[in-house]
């Protein structure tokens, strides 16, 4: 009877992951309550069971993880669409170094050079004013034409030029949401857009997703941005009550 009773209260919810600036298949999906699990389609798609008060946990290298508790709306409606945060994995630089250290810490920085930097100024030649490359945009350079025509060959046959790039694309994305989320203050966000502070960040990615918004960012168009957010404010709530996000905002300090 408890069996059948525990079949009666699972539902088969039919999941979206929205974004389309990275890839949106394979995403792994995870009920943790019913310890059940799956992964998303080519379109971003999936399906699980789940019961009320279920929390899934949806993560993949690509994006940050995120939960969502399914409240009574979700599983009425059987349907959930959620967007992600694209994360970007700092791979560390390593430096090698050929000097012994002995672990007297006196001993140890006689012994390490210091060298005197020597800036292109210093030597009256005139400093090269092409911006500096990013991390990202130096692994793809090394990995290409850094490589010299074997080492390119090897680096796209291999697949990690297409790796550094979607590397760089994503890092990217993540500096020009970072860029436009500062042009308005919080208040902003949270008086005329109605969106809660918590969600600030979030709501930014959400709107950056659509073209539209990136095409207004290169044009430096601030204006036309917020019209833009103005307009798609209503349908991101929407969104983030139906996923019952809005239901369990942290309480007000103030």
């Amino acid at each position: 009877m408890s069996s059948l009773l525990t079949a009666q209260n699972n539902t088969v919810l039919e999941g979206r992951v929205l974004n389309d600036s990275v890839e949106i298949a394979s995403i792994t999906v995870v009920n943790i309550n019913m310890r059940t699990g799956t992964v998303t389609n080519l379109d971003g798609v999936f399906e699980i069971s789940v019961r009320v008060n279920d929390t899934l946990n949806i993560s993949a290298v690509q994006y940050e993880s995120k939960r969502i508790i399914i409240t009574p709306v979700i599983y009425k409606r059987k349907k959930l669409s959620l967007y992600l945060v694209p994360k970007l994995n700092e791979l560390d630089e390593v430096v090698i170094s050929n000097i012994d250290l002995t672990g007297d810490m006196t001993k140890d920085l006689k012994a390490v050079p210091l060298k005197k930097f020597i800036s292109p100024t210093s030597l009256g030649i005139p400093e090269n004013a092409k911006p500096t490359m990013t991390i990202e945009e130096r692994r793809v350079y090394a990995a290409t034409a850094g490589a010299g025509p074997l080492g390119s060959l090897i680096n796209a046959i291999s697949g990690r030029t297409k790796m550094l790039k979607k590397h760089l694309k994503i890092s990217k994305f993540k500096m020009m949401v970072e860029r436009n989320r500062e042009t308005f203050s919080d208040s902003t966000y949270i008086k005329s857009l109605n969106i809660p502070e918590h969600l600030i960040e979030d709501f930014v990615y959400y709107i950056f997703e659509d073209k539209k918004a990136v095409h207004l960012s290169n044009q430096g168009d601030a204006m036309a941005i917020l019209d833009l957010m103005l307009l798609k404010s209503s349908g991101y709530l929407k969104l983030k009550e139906d996923e019952g996000v809005l239901l369990n905002k942290p309480p007000n300090d103030e």
